[in-house]
């Protein structure tokens, strides 16, 4: 099999702050979500799509506490992960790099 890409960008507002925790191996996280509307559908209505952003990196994570806060607006590049979760497949997006910006407030 060939090797694939794996690159995903995600823009939009914070939902909410960042939550700060350590998994059970003892590695930092932070965590957050980030809201995106966007046209779909036939009739072109506007969609929202809300995504999980978990980031390991910990400069990123040292940024993410100091400028992280709800509605602000981001654009996340990274990775899709798919995992096992309590209430079955979640779809999240690990951190590679952070923009914060206020270019659409």
């Amino acid at each position: 099999m060939g090797r694939g890409i794996n690159r995903v960008l995600v823009s939009g507002n914070a939902i909410d702050d960042a939550r700060f925790l350590e998994t059970g191996g003892g590695a930092k996280c932070a965590t957050f979500r980030v809201v995106s509307e966007r046209h779909g559908g036939k009739s072109g209505e506007m969609m929202t799509t809300r995504v999980k952003i978990n980031v390991y990196i910990e400069a990123l994570i040292a940024i993410c506490k100091t400028q992280l806060v709800k509605g602000a607006y981001v654009i996340v590049e990274g990775e899709l992960m798919t995992r096992e979760g309590a209430r079955g497949e979640v779809t999240e997006v690990r951190a590679r790099e952070i923009i914060f910006t206020d270019l659409f407030d």
